[in-house]
């Protein structure tokens, strides 16, 4: 009995890890696309994850989340990705995400979006209504699509 219980708890705790890599995952690919544009000077660091939305579907696993970042004091130059101090004023930023991985591969991303906005922005209605809907986009990716009754009819036999 003691090992029954003992397996659950280490099925409910690789369950909770597994969740927790894909978002570490989608964390990482925030920074990794955040940083790689040209426009972004500075390293940012987490500051926090909110709002997180953890579905399975047949084609694989979809993460949505708000990611908030802060400016570093160290220079954004490829491949120096060390750990720096957050600048005492430095700007802040709010990412969504929402990335679907693949159910047969699940280091391979099937789809993503990601936008990140200064937190002084005020978020535009229209704005935001285009990002969830990219992010409904990037859910139904790989989904067969359903159309019931499509195919509900069959052909009687000969006479």
């Amino acid at each position: 009995m003691k090992g029954l219980l003992v397996l659950g708890l280490g099925l409910v705790a690789l369950a909770a890890a597994s969740r927790l890599t894909l978002q570490e995952r989608v964390v990482d690919l925030v920074l990794e696309a955040f940083h790689n544009r040209s426009v972004v000077q500075w390293m940012y660091k987490e500051q926090g994850v909110e709002e997180v939305t953890e579905r399975e579907y047949p084609a694989g696993s979809f993460v949505r989340l708000w990611l908030r970042l802060q400016q570093t004091q160290c220079p954004n130059r490829p491949g120096s990705r060390q750990d720096c101090a957050l600048k005492r004023r430095g700007r802040r930023q709010i990412c969504l995400a929402c990335v679907k991985f693949d159910s047969r591969s699940p280091s391979r991303v099937l789809d993503s979006h990601m936008h990140c906005r200064t937190e002084t922005q005020h978020a535009v209605k229209e704005m935001e209504t285009r990002h969830e809907e990219k992010c409904r986009t990037v859910q139904e990716t790989g989904e067969a699509p359903y159309h019931p009754g499509r195919f509900a009819f069959s052909r009687g036999l000969p006479s």
